[in-house]
């Protein structure tokens, strides 16, 4: 028995790189604030809230060298009969201002949840600031009620906010 096979050259340098570019959904902060958060230790009610929150997701290589884009997205469930504001600040690691992200939710006069939604987009220079960014400072500001409504202890409802990243990558070889 006698086979004959024929085989051509193959040249491997021919073949595209390959690329990849997923796509990566994180949930980040989520924050649940009653009405009595607003008062201070008399009842009276307080101009605002905030917290300071670090994180070093953007500081590595990896990020720097494949994020193309991102996007930041904040849903907002208001139950009380106050208006808010909600401002992010990011700040870089000599706490340098980045990138401010602000936007006002309405009151819910019936205490009926109050669904809004706000979606922050960075890409070229915004998404540069994102990545040098180190600390975010969010903080909570009580709007005037158009109802003339005030936060007391008896205050019913709350403030929550949950957001989540999404976060687009290029990976080449």
């Amino acid at each position: 028995m006698i086979s004959f096979s024929c085989v051509k050259d193959t040249d491997f340098d021919q073949t595209d790189s390959l690329v990849l570019t997923p796509i990566v959904e994180v949930n980040l902060v989520e924050i649940q604030e009653p009405a009595d958060t607003f008062l201070d230790d008399f009842g009276v009610e307080v101009l605002n809230i905030s917290d300071l929150i670090v994180f070093d997701v953007f500081s590595s290589d990896f990020v720097d060298e494949n994020l193309l884009k991102a996007e930041l997205v904040y849903e907002v469930t208001n139950t009380l009969n106050k208006a808010f504001e909600f401002k992010m600040e990011f700040y870089d690691l000599s706490k340098t201002l980045q990138h401010t992200i602000s936007f006002n939710i309405e009151n819910s006069p019936t205490n009926k949840p109050l669904v809004s939604e706000h979606t922050e987009v960075f890409d070229t220079s915004s998404l540069e600031a994102l990545k040098q960014s180190s600390t975010l400072d969010i903080t909570i500001t009580l709007m005037s009620s158009p109802t003339g409504s005030v936060l007391t202890t008896a205050s019913k409802g709350m403030i929550a906010l949950k957001s989540k990243g999404v976060f687009y990558l290029q990976l080449s070889e």
